[in-house]
């Protein structure tokens, strides 16, 4: 498990986290961005100025909550952000519902116990001031935010959430497939 100091700034955890995952500068002011869909094919869209300002969000909980950036942890922190809301964020709800659906498919437990953690915790997404949330200690934002210990209890309304969550997650997740493939198939 990765750990990030309670004692660091976010500041300071987002440059360690950055330099951890060698993902130089984030890519928050690069024109495009590249999305690997399982092992099948990557996808190469704009970086539309709210989907940069949701992945800014994005990296600060990967900090907080200690998920890590490879398809399992994707999967963990979008169960977590899609149980503690993405409000406006659109790009967030999109490609946490696709990570989501990976979780739910290869590791169902561990995204369901991120999923729990998540409707008992706030996120970032809910009117934060991106600048002014760098400065909060990790600790402190933590206590903020209220998260939980990794695995916490769900109970029978966690479980229902899960399973509407899941089916309405598949539902694009089955479009870019067909698409993917359609798009294999011609060339």
């Amino acid at each position: 498990m990765i750990s990030y100091n309670a004692d660091l700034t976010l500041r300071e955890g987002l440059s360690e986290y950055l330099r951890r995952y060698d993902l130089g500068d984030g890519g928050y002011n690069n024109r495009w961005f590249t999305l690997p869909f399982l092992w099948i094919f990557k996808i190469r869209l704009p970086n539309i100025p709210s989907r940069v300002q949701a992945v800014k969000f994005h990296d600060l909980h990967h900090v907080i909550l200690e998920y890590d950036t490879g398809y399992n942890g994707e999967a963990e922190i979008g169960a977590w952000e899609i149980a503690s809301g993405c409000r406006k964020y659109v790009p967030a709800w999109i490609l946490n519902m696709a990570a989501f659906a990976y979780g739910v498919l290869f590791i169902p437990i561990r995204t369901y116990r991120a999923f729990v953690r998540g409707r008992r915790s706030e996120c970032l997404y809910h009117g934060s001031a991106y600048e002014q949330v760098l400065t909060q200690l990790v600790g402190e934002m933590r206590s903020e935010l209220h998260i939980a210990e990794r695995n916490p209890r769900g109970g029978m309304g966690d479980l229902i959430l899960f399973v509407v969550w899941a089916i309405l997650c598949f539902l694009p997740v089955a479009i870019i497939i067909v698409c993917g493939w359609l798009i294999i198939k011609a060339s």
